[in-house]
């Protein structure tokens, strides 16, 4: 059967709630949840809790009455209100799939849309995770107790006082106590605390497993928690962002998100500490060590727990909780989950506007909750605002192959996790680095001109230099697969990628040195791109070609070409006596290891103009260069025959990452499908 619902005053924000009633009160509803639904208004201010959950499976649904008739909801829905349920009085929930009818496209867009009121004045949101399984009851109540301590040590997001204390203990045990400064340290909700240094090191000794503690994570027992169905769906980040309090759920046991958040903040800050150390090499790991540095599985449940700073600050546009909630690895079974999920691809946009800080402008851009539309149309005309508000950036999401058929080229499968940018994002989630300038960004007006049919959008128009055409690519013939290297190719690919794109520098004639042409091999093998000395993302310029160098010493039997062989050997021979390019262990090689990232999904090209080229495995050749006005980078594009082009992908292209093709190219409009 199904509910029998009456319809909403739209004009009055009617929302429906569901009292869940005691299961004292009648001997029937112990096994069998009884509710009633009855209509408010969000005016009348109704005190009601919201319940945050995941539908889950469709199969195996369960039965709970509702006004007295059978309803068969999803298992999870069903756990959680026997959970949650008083044993002898009502409760008051407000929970979607009973409170909103599904059926109706109409009602539950105009609903989805007051959902940030909704959360937002409950009395409280109750984040169910499920069921207890395995040992999650001891790691609520490890979280609950640690997460006390590092409340109280003012540990309440990721980057801090505690790191900066932490990050100097790394390397050396603090026997001594002694009088230490104390840390001013503004909380969350504006208050002020002291926090002494002492009791950031007692904390760091008691989870670091460099100090004979025993108090340290449950790694394993962390990760099953934490890659638990509910902190991979979009939808719940705003469920938990909103409200002012919030709980989260799972069995009998609860811990608020604020300590929660505390816990799961020391543990990231722990993970950053021990990344660090590892690329500097500087240390032999211990199994408790290595177990946190290779299991990832935090970066989905820190979005969910920053969503409260996220709704307070109000600074976050839809364009960088597009980026915070898509991004993802090629490697998911190494790194961990990243990427937000939803049972309906709209509700990737849909389900993020409540949190936007620039959902007003949307608004009037037609971005609002709609579910009379279908995902091509609500993903196309999204990416054509965000491009209007000038988020250029934003091409380069634009990856293969997309989940969702028929959509543009230039629009981003928001459905899908965005790989391994050639540059990364700052935590605003905007602000693309490091900076690359191929099209001097310094011209004024617009970038885009958006083309419309019938109301919707029907292709954009870019400001573009057509620069050069692709000619030929590098050849791995012995390559597996694109999307991973294997373990025991770890020394050997890096040499056969810097082979591979050195031969490239062969394929037109040239009079340009050996040295030359092994440096412009050493920056295209990784975009220019590498780790400075602090494990932060930066340009490497000439950096590294001692590195380049080593790596050739190891390479030279891989060169098959005869003259190529003859002029690497004899440049080798030249170095000799060079201290700088002493050869060195090839696990000191910082661009080993970069190489092996940024090789993932990508091959090398030479261009018809002689440029080296790091682009997507889907570039062929033929496929054009192009420098488009607001993109730092360039972008390849694909003739077709309808006179438009297709989006292929970002590329770096060596040689004019900083304007060096357009001092005075014309820019010109270019129509893309």
């Amino acid at each position: 059967m199904t509910i029998k619902y009456r319809a909403l005053d739209r004009t009055n924000h009617e929302i429906r709630l569901l009292e869940v009633l005691g299961q004292g009160q009648d001997a029937r509803y112990r096994q069998l949840p009884a509710c009633r639904v009855f209509h408010t208004t969000l005016s009348e201010k109704p005190r009601f809790v919201a319940l945050s959950y995941i539908w889950g499976d469709a199969i195996g649904k369960r039965l709970v009455l509702v006004d007295g008739s059978p309803i068969r909801v999803t298992t999870n829905l069903y756990d959680a209100i026997m959970a949650l349920r008083h044993p002898d009085q009502s409760r008051i929930i407000w929970v979607d799939a009973l409170c909103i009818n599904q059926k109706d496209d109409a009602e539950k867009s105009w609903q989805v849309g007051l959902m940030r009121d909704i959360y937002q004045q409950s009395s409280q949101v109750l984040a169910w995770l499920g069921p207890a399984q395995h040992d999650s009851d001891a790691v609520m109540t490890f979280l609950k107790n640690f997460g006390r301590k590092a409340e109280a040590c003012g540990i309440e997001s990721v980057e801090g006082h505690h790191l900066d204390v932490w990050s100097e203990l790394a390397d050396k045990e603090p026997t001594i106590k002694q009088e230490s400064p104390q840390f001013c340290v503004e909380t969350v909700d504006g208050s002020i605390k002291l926090i002494p240094r002492q009791a950031l090191i007692d904390l760091f000794c008691s989870i670091s497993g460099w100090h004979c503690k025993d108090d340290l994570f449950p790694v394993a027992g962390m990760q099953r928690l934490f890659t638990r169905p509910w902190w991979g769906r979009v939808w719940v980040l705003q469920e938990i962002a909103l409200p002012g309090n919030a709980l989260f759920v799972c069995g009998t046991q609860s811990v608020s998100r604020r300590r929660c958040r505390a816990a799961l903040s020391a543990y990231i800050g722990l993970w950053t500490i021990l990344m660090r150390n590892t690329l500097s090499q500087a240390w032999s790991p211990s199994p408790y060590h290595t177990a946190i540095t290779t299991t990832m599985f935090h970066h989905q449940p820190n979005i969910m727990l920053c969503g409260r700073d996220l709704y307070q600050r109000d600074h976050f546009p839809l364009a960088a909780l597009l980026r915070a909630t898509c991004v993802g690895s090629i490697n998911l079974h190494r790194h961990g989950p990243h990427h937000l999920e939803s049972t309906d691809p709209r509700d990737k946009v849909f389900a993020l506007l409540g949190l936007a800080s620039d959902r007003a402008d949307l608004k009037q851009r037609g971005i609002i909750p709609d579910y009379t539309r279908n995902c091509v149309d609500v993903y196309t005309a999204t990416m054509a605002a965000l491009l209007e508000q000038g988020h250029m950036s934003l091409l380069s999401l634009c990856q293969s192959p997309k989940i969702q058929q028929n959509l543009p080229s230039w629009v981003v499968d928001w459905s899908r996790s965005a790989t391994d940018m050639l540059q990364d994002v700052r935590n605003d989630h905007v602000t693309v680095y490091p900076t690359f300038n191929a099209s001097l960004m310094t011209a004024a007006g617009p970038n885009v001109v958006v083309e419309k049919k019938d109301g919707l959008v029907d292709g954009i128009s870019l400001f573009c230099h057509l620069y050069d055409e692709v000619e030929a690519a590098a050849s791995f013939p012995s390559r597996r697969s694109t999307n991973e290297v294997p373990f025991e190719e770890t020394y050997s690919w890096p040499r056969r990628w810097l082979i591979g794109i050195l031969c490239l520098t062969y394929h037109h004639k040239t009079n340009v040195s050996f040295r030359q042409r092994l440096t412009a091999t050493a920056r295209t093998s990784i975009g220019d791109v590498g780790y400075d000395q602090d494990g932060m993302l930066s340009r490497v310029g000439d950096g590294r070609f001692s590195d380049a160098v080593t790596l050739l010493r190891c390479a030279l039997p891989l060169i098959k070409q005869r003259q190529i062989r003859l002029d690497a050997d004899k440049f080798l021979t030249s170095l000799m006596t060079e201290e700088d390019t002493a050869c060195r262990a090839l696990l000191n090689v910082k661009l080993s290891s970069e190489i092996i990232g940024k090789s993932l999904g990508r091959l090398p090209f030479i261009s018809s103009k002689g440029h080296l080229i790091l682009s997507s495995e889907h570039v062929r050749r033929g496929d054009i260069v192009a420098l488009v006005k607001g993109s730092q980078v360039p972008l390849v594009f694909r003739r077709r025959e309808d006179g438009r082009h297709s989006l292929i992908s970002e590329a770096y292209v060596d040689g004019i990452m900083d304007g060096e093709a357009v001092m005075s190219a014309n820019f010109n409009l270019v129509r893309l499908s």
